[in-house]
């Protein structure tokens, strides 16, 4: 199985739709998504943002996406506590992905799958409801797929496919540049948000998603891709192909954005 998590275009918050900006990037995003063969389904967050971003495609390929609320952006707050290294933003309500390095640092059970969400920062917030909230979501869309989570926090297979990767004589399959292609007839994508796409991530591949909030950044309109790696008759595990790929922007000649990131991105010329 593919997953394929695609964040809305530059956005304009004020009024929950697309910059002009954005509108040129979903354009070109348009034009690869058109591209891709046998998407099995389409979802959407039921914010207007990632609505506006995956419309031209969905009307172009006369396609309609499924609707979840837990797929909206995960901007739950958590009140500053006052050993905050920024004593000016004590007391205030801000989201939890936009932490100073000091206080992250500091606190080793945000690096704990398991340990974070009973932290000290998010015991009085919604963000632990609205977490597992999410976990259920996820869950219960794949299981309608035939990927059912395990306590083990893997996915067992329905009906799996023998994959011919994995089984002799080539036992050293995953040095060959090329594969054979196996078990890719389902390919679902998500229209939606660098937090929420964070959260989910960070649930199928079992690692903290203060991780993936704090050390990483995805750009408008970037395509980010997750395989089912099903080595073992049965056995589903999701491993990133790839994080924030926007060569769409950059062939097309559109400038990469940095909304939501507090640095500037590389700027790189398109391919002549």
């Amino acid at each position: 199985m593919r997953l394929i998590f695609i964040r809305h275009g530059d956005p304009d918050y004020s009024i929950d739709n697309l910059t002009e900006k954005g509108k040129k990037e979903v354009a070109l995003l348009t034009e690869r998504i058109c591209k891709w063969d046998n998407v099995t389904d389409f979802f959407t967050s039921p914010l207007g943002r990632a609505k506006a971003t995956g419309a031209p495609a969905l009307e172009k390929l006369g396609r309609t996406a499924k609707e979840f609320p837990w797929l909206q952006e995960f901007y739950y707050q958590i009140t500053v506590p006052k050993d905050y290294p920024d004593k000016s933003q004590v007391g205030k309500k801000r989201i939890a992905w936009d932490l100073l390095p000091d206080y992250y640092l500091s606190h080793s059970e945000f690096f704990d799958k398991d340990k974070w969400l009973n932290s000290k920062l998010f015991k009085n917030s919604e963000i632990k409801e609205k977490y597992k909230e999410m976990c259920k979501g996820i869950d219960g869309l794949l299981a309608e797929y035939g990927y059912i989570r395990n306590k083990k926090g893997f996915y067992d297979v329905e009906n799996p496919v023998p994959n011919r990767n994995w089984a002799d004589p080539i036992p050293e399959y995953h040095l060959t540049s090329v594969k054979n292609d196996y078990n890719e007839d389902k390919t679902l994508v998500f229209f939606c948000h660098l937090g929420v796409m964070f959260a989910i991530i960070s649930h199928l591949t079992s690692i903290s998603p203060m991780q993936l909030w704090q050390g990483f950044y995805v750009a408008p309109t970037s395509i980010t891709i997750l395989n089912s790696e099903e080595r073992l008759g049965g056995q589903a595990w999701f491993r990133v192909e790839r994080l924030g790929d926007t060569n769409h922007l950059t062939n097309g000649g559109e400038p990469i954005s940095s909304s939501g990131y507090f640095a500037s991105v590389l700027g790189e010329k398109p391919n002549n």
